[in-house]
């Protein structure tokens, strides 16, 4: 079925890193996605351990990020993570 849909542009963004990253297509990923949305295997919310990125600082409390820079890193840390379910 071929449809059009409207995504944020930041989603966008994460969705062709990831793609790129993994040598697959948007297409794919989107599929893959949805796939395992509506499959039922997904974790519920209740019990998930949220994790968020250290970013190592020479001087604490000093480091200068912008929000690209943030974003970017959020975002190898979600392929990582994703990587890491993919291992298993």
């Amino acid at each position: 079925m071929r449809t059009t849909l409207d995504i944020p542009d930041e989603l966008g963004k994460r969705v062709k890193l990831t793609a790129i990253r993994r040598g697959s297509s948007m297409k794919d990923l989107i599929v893959t996605a949805l796939e395992h949305e509506l499959s039922g295997r997904r974790q519920q919310d209740g019990g998930k351990t949220l994790h968020f990125p250290l970013v190592p600082s020479g001087k604490p409390a000093s480091y200068d990020l912008k929000p690209e820079e943030i974003s970017e890193i959020l975002i190898r840390e979600e392929i990582a993570a994703y990587e890491a379910v993919d291992r298993r």
